[in-house]
């Protein structure tokens, strides 16, 4: 008769069975990640119940395999209740935005069913008319009218069009969070979630970067007092409220394109020996990088005006973070000398 064993070594057994990717995919989680879990010998306990839920479903697979058990002492409680809940009033707010956006996006609420998932107290469940709302929650203590059962693991039994509002767990990194977002996929048009603030990072590693197939519509930062404890007394959480679709995108603003304005300003330079083929002449020596205006063999970056090919180019004046940005232009060897831009640029 097996011990029970931890996530580490359900996941040995795992990786041996069906592989890193699959483990990847199954978690939504970086394969560099998981090598450094593997690295570590240690699971965040956040994945104990995805562990535990990948070894029943491989013991269904085969019930002849020598499957391994991870005790319950060692599973988290995150997955089983919420510690706190959205309170009566963020969640009123939220739906109003919900709404007002939905008009913005010609989307007829009437004809969607809502779907809370990790339903709780309800704050959100009891903001729609019963026969519009759908609400799925795990603790089987808190509305006999709930669906329980893990969110994903949840498929609506009737083909309506569906919008999953809502203040999902967030899990580490807001990998479970993620992990709602992308399940509902399946069966939602509109996701509109209380999220933590990492979804609006644009930083790499950010699980923004990693929702599937949903555009973000909208995005707004939410007070700190906007949850509370079960028996009332208030908790601050940073957080932020969160629209998803992917109908009618074509709806959406156009994203503001990125510049480096504030960063660096570009002259056109040239020293002609008359005025028409002289241009800002007072930045000729005033710039910190300067580029040639034509390149055949690789673009080089000068510190000089002087020793610009034809006397003739583009100066960029850093305005910040100097040192930092002329690294991205001029790569080692020694000053006054050219140097070749790196290939990002």
């Amino acid at each position: 008769m097996n011990k029970n064993k931890t996530s580490f070594d359900a996941f040995l057994l795992i990786k041996n069975i069906k592989g890193i990717n699959y483990i990847s995919n199954f978690l939504q989680v970086h394969k560099g990640t998981i090598k450094r879990w593997e690295t570590q010998k240690s699971i965040p306990k956040n994945y104990d119940a995805d562990f535990r839920k990948i070894m029943n479903q491989i013991e269904i697979e085969d019930p002849n395999i020598n499957i391994i058990k991870i005790s319950d002492n060692n599973l988290t409680n995150e997955r089983k209740f919420d510690e706190f809940y959205t309170t009566h009033d963020t969640a009123l707010n939220c739906f109003k935005v919900l709404k007002n956006k939905m008009i913005e996006l010609k989307v007829n609420l009437d004809e969607y069913t809502f779907i809370e998932p990790s339903a709780g107290n309800g704050s959100f469940y009891n903001l729609i008319p019963p026969n519009k709302i759908i609400g799925v929650e795990i603790n089987p203590n808190i509305n006999k009218n709930y669906i329980i059962k893990n969110y994903l693991d949840f498929i609506p039994e009737k083909k309506t069009k569906n919008i999953v509002f809502g203040n999902p767990p967030f899990g580490l990194r807001g990998n479970l969070a993620l992990r709602f977002i992308n399940h509902s996929y399946q069966f939602a048009d509109i996701i509109a979630f209380i999220l933590p603030p990492l979804f609006e990072s644009d930083g790499k590693g950010s699980p923004k970067k990693r929702v599937v197939g949903f555009q973000l519509m909208h995005s707004q930062k939410l007070p700190l007092s906007s949850f509370e404890y079960p028996d009332g007394k208030k908790v601050k959480v940073a957080t932020v409220f969160q629209i998803w679709t992917k109908i009618n995108t074509h709806l959406l603003p156009s994203p503001t394109p990125k510049t480096a304005n504030n960063f660096v300003k570009i002259y056109s330079l040239s020293d002609g020996l008359t005025p028409s083929s002289t241009r800002n002449k007072k930045m000729l020596n005033l710039c910190d990088v300067y580029l040639p205006s034509t390149c055949f063999n690789g673009m080089k970056a000068y510190e000089s005006f002087n020793l610009l090919p034809n006397k003739r180019g583009y100066g960029i004046k850093i305005l910040k973070n100097i040192s930092e940005i002329k690294s991205l232009f001029l790569i080692t060897t020694g000053l006054k000398q050219p140097f070749y831009l790196p290939t990002v640029l």
